[in-house]
């Protein structure tokens, strides 16, 4: 099958990786920013020009799905049947935690980190798919592929102030070679991403660890790292609750189950395959920057 993928990320990335047999002919994305560049080694065009490649389908690979769906279907005259959204562990990494040493590997990172959160006098509570795996599962979901962390603004100035003092923690705790990548999306700084890569005595399958800034702005708590896609009530971050995972006592927002509902739906019933547009509290009305997101990357420790 010949493709585009709208979207040139690291979802897309993965995408290519997971489906070795698509004849990928090139990508596309609305930060014009990226046009003319190449991703993968393939060329990033500009939506406008997707009319003019032979391609079978155009797989979007963007968290912005229900806006670029009505783009190409609506603005673009694209058939619907000619548009694949696929599933989140579609574009995911490979599954790290469905293999016992990576498994426990990430247990025990996480413990250290909750201990140096609690020395550092620095909240941060569990969230996402990691809170979802702490209420249902008692542990790491098995084909989650990462791990989610939230603090609020202050917090979050803390620990990027502490980082040297935790980039040499995890190096002399962990035989792995780690590095600290702060995210900065439309000029902020929101996510601290914790992420290693093996020596020679390691076969561990990598995993992001994800420290996500959350801002309460008019009653919500805004995901910075989503440009205003994912929100939930602020109520449920304001504050926390501790909750016993690993052993330990981690912390929690605030009427954990009710978030979980705000964001899952029936989160109960686990289900190993998703979409996006499946998530409860995305703005799916909300108009995507015809230019882009602004995301920057920069390598604060290494």
């Amino acid at each position: 099958m010949r493709a585009i993928l709208f979207g040139a990320s690291k979802a897309g990335e993965n995408y290519v990786s997971n489906h070795p047999d698509i004849e990928v002919v090139a990508f596309t994305d609305n930060d014009s920013a990226k046009h003319g560049t190449r991703f993968m080694g393939y060329p990033i065009i500009a939506p406008a020009d997707i009319n003019t490649h032979d391609v079978d389908s155009i797989i979007i690979t963007s968290q912005w799905v229900d806006q670029i769906y009505s783009q190409l279907t609506e603005e673009m005259g694209i058939d619907e049947s000619n548009i694949i959204v696929p599933s989140k562990q579609s574009v995911k990494a490979a599954l790290p935690f469905e293999d016992n040493e990576t498994l426990a590997f990430a247990q025990s990172v996480m413990r250290t980190l909750n201990r140096y959160f609690v020395s550092h006098n620095i909240s941060a509570c569990l969230d996402s798919g990691t809170l979802l795996g702490a209420v249902r599962n008692k542990g790491l979901i098995p084909w989650d592929d990462d791990i989610d962390l939230a603090v609020d603004k202050d917090n979050y100035e803390r620990l990027q102030a502490s980082l040297p003092e935790l980039h040499k923690l995890l190096n002399t705790n962990y035989d792995v070679k780690w590095n600290i990548v702060i995210i900065t999306v439309n000029n902020i700084d929101c996510c601290i991403n914790l992420e290693f890569s093996n020596s020679s005595h390691t076969q561990l399958v990598p995993f992001d660890i994800s420290i996500q800034r959350r801002e309460s702005i008019n009653g919500l708590s805004e995901l910075l790292s989503s440009g205003g896609l994912f929100f939930a009530p602020a109520t449920h971050f304001d504050s926390y609750e501790p909750i016993e995972f690993l052993g330990e006592t981690f912390l929690a927002p605030f009427d954990a189950e009710g978030f979980l509902t705000f964001m899952y739906g029936h989160w109960q019933t686990p289900k190993k395959t998703t979409q996006i547009t499946e998530y409860e509290n995305r703005r799916a009305s909300m108009s995507a920057p015809r230019t882009g997101i602004s995301v920057q990357k920069r390598t604060l420790c290494e």
